[in-house]
């Protein structure tokens, strides 16, 4: 794995570009929530961070020329896109947003994996885009994170007494069939990963160290969907929602940043992020859109994630040194 020294510089317009495009698209969004669908202001949101790590990469003249320029410029005129009809739909053609952005997500991201292969090998490994990179481990990651996930759920259903519901819900559920569909939706989790895990959890911890780097990066993704749990997530109860976002960001953050600092792959953690994302609302009340949440809820789910991913922090990777993160490519740091 390439050192990734990244300034402070680049943190910083990482920072500018995501968060100044969430509360942008946020305001929008308020504005929007009463009168339209929300659906397509979450999965243009999560192209977000990606854009912050490639625009702070790309005003980086040293980097430049060493970047993958096709791939990078495929994901910004996708992006760039989605947002571009998104706002036409609402304020001059006034009607649904939803009607194009599944389209763009499908074409997007089949593109997007074409160009991956004809864009240099090299680049593309030296930007963290491997997608070969451990794939036997990642494969058992995959398949851990489903069996965690289903603990969190099954024992905060417990908790709540609804223990039957969850069976019921487990043997109808169809969705868990989602990551058959991941190459068609590549461009939204890669969008999400690319930033908190390539990016950001490698700068906080090569700064902060492993543990303490890994849990400020859980608690600034959890904030980051402030715009959502406001006017999607649950905007009866906001409060909840955000303390429950936080709390699985930080348990998810634990377990994401094992797996990617154990296989290196962002394709991985992509995969992971595709999954919790498309059986949650099967079998959590949690989460979906226009929740309703309550106090014991919240408490069950943070009890869980706890028990569950807590424990990851306290693993022998998670003990290494922050000197220790990444290696040099060749002799060179990029």
């Amino acid at each position: 794995m390439a050192e990734y020294n990244f300034s402070n510089k680049e943190l910083f317009i990482f920072f500018i570009v995501t968060f100044g495009l969430t509360i942008s698209m946020g305001i929008v969004m308020g504005f929007a929530y009463t009168k339209y669908p929300l659906d397509s202001f979450t999965l243009t949101q999560m192209y977000y961070p990606s854009i912050g790590v490639m625009t702070a990469l790309l005003l980086n003249k040293e980097r430049r020329k060493n970047l993958p320029m096709k791939f990078y410029g495929t994901y910004l005129f996708f992006t760039i896109t989605s947002i571009l009809v998104l706002l036409i739909d609402i304020f001059v053609f006034h009607k649904n947003p939803n009607a194009y952005m599944d389209m763009l997500l499908l074409v997007g991201s089949i593109i997007l994996c074409l160009i991956y292969f004809a864009d240099k090998k090299e680049k593309i490994y030296d930007f963290g885009l491997g997608l070969e990179k451990n794939v036997k481990a990642s494969i058992g990651y995959i398949l851990l994170f489903f069996v965690l996930y289903m603990c969190v759920d099954f024992l905060s259903a417990l908790i709540l007494g609804n223990g039957k519901k969850f069976i019921d819900a487990f043997i109808n559920a169809k969705k868990s069939i989602v990551l058959f569909y991941f190459p068609g939706m590549c461009i939204l989790f890669l969008g999400e990963e690319y930033g908190w895990r390539y990016f950001l959890q490698t700068a906080l911890q090569q700064r902060l160290g492993k543990r303490t780097g890994v849990i400020l990066l859980g608690i600034i993704w959890g904030i980051w969907h402030l715009p959502l749990n406001l006017f999607y997530y649950s905007p009866m109860t906001p409060f909840y929602s955000i303390l429950n976002q936080v709390a699985g960001c930080i348990g998810y953050a634990i377990f994401f940043g094992f797996v990617y600092m154990k296989t290196e792959n962002i394709w991985t953690v992509s995969i992971l992020h595709c999954l919790a994302s498309g059986i949650a609302p099967t079998f959590n009340d949690a989460l979906g859109s226009n929740v309703v949440l309550s106090e014991e809820l919240v408490l069950a789910n943070l009890i869980c994630f706890c028990v569950v991913y807590l424990p990851f922090l306290f693993t022998k990777e998670y003990g290494k040194d922050k000197k220790e993160i990444g290696i040099t490519n060749q002799g060179k740091s990029i």
